[in-house]
């Protein structure tokens, strides 16, 4: 289950940082919060994509098309996003920023930030999974993903990151949040 006394920053409809709230306190169907969104893309250009564990509060099974996960109080989205990777995968990389979008739906009003990461084994070392919020890591091209062809349940906020990614939606701007 999640870390329920994490303390998460929260957003206005704008992204301007109003205030914080413990993670059990949040209504994440009304309330604004920032979230990173990283897409780990393998030697041969396909997305790592994470089976989420069955314990997970928001889409528990699901398949998570990025790493990444909410801005905790105090946190910039560039120190979340490599706190994300390091927890969730075991690795650490230089992040490429491609801006922010917002998303809304069904239990959850988004404020992400897209980040992309060439993995390298050679570089990055093997990743390791953090099994409490990663059941698997599956290889997949970024087309299986947008056609679906298997009907695979992937999350609504990742599956929105990667279209506003190939859709080039964003872009990184010198007045994104840090």
């Amino acid at each position: 289950m999640p870390d329920t006394t994490e303390i998460i920053t929260l957003v206005d409809k704008d992204n301007n940082v109003i205030g914080d709230i413990p993670r059990h306190e949040m209504d994440f169907s009304n309330h604004f919060h920032r979230v990173t969104y990283i897409l780990v893309l393998s030697p041969k250009g396909h997305l790592i994509v994470q089976k989420r564990a069955d314990n997970k509060a928001f889409c528990p099974g699901y398949f998570g098309i990025t790493t990444g996960g909410v801005v905790e109080k105090g946190e910039t989205y560039l120190k979340s996003a490599h706190r994300e990777l390091k927890e969730e995968l075991g690795i650490q990389g230089k992040l490429e920023t491609h801006g922010v979008f917002m998303t809304q739906g069904e239990g959850y009003n988004i404020w992400g930030k897209i980040f992309t990461l060439h993995y390298n084994p050679a570089l990055h070392g093997t990743m390791e999974l953090q099994k409490s919020e990663v059941s698997s890591i599956h290889e997949m091209s970024i087309k299986n993903i947008i056609d679906n062809p298997d009907g695979l349940l992937f999350t609504p906020d990742s599956l929105d990151a990667l279209k506003y990614y190939i859709n080039q939606q964003t872009q990184a701007c010198s007045h994104d949040p840090a």
